[in-house]
């Protein structure tokens, strides 16, 4: 069981009070982040050339599965 709630608390230890850009397609950690009141100004996908081969089928299935994609992704997945 993973408790993202939890996980803005070192953020708030450490002084942070906002997030340029948040390299992350969990949506618990972007609204467990949000929720505690830490702005997020960008949400930045994952690069392709970053996902090992392997690893495309469980990232297509996170994406479907709601977690975060960019606009631009989900025009190309839709073609």
């Amino acid at each position: 069981m993973r408790f993202q709630e939890l996980m803005p608390d070192a953020l708030h230890w450490l002084g942070i009070t906002k997030i340029d850009k948040l390299i992350s397609m969990s949506d618990m950690k972007y609204n467990a982040i949000t929720g505690s009141g830490i702005k997020v100004l960008e949400r930045v996908p994952i690069p392709d050339d970053m996902i090992p081969a392997d690893a495309h089928v469980e990232i297509d299935a996170k994406m479907y599965a709601g977690y975060y994609v960019s606009k631009e992704n989900l025009v190309q997945e839709g073609e």
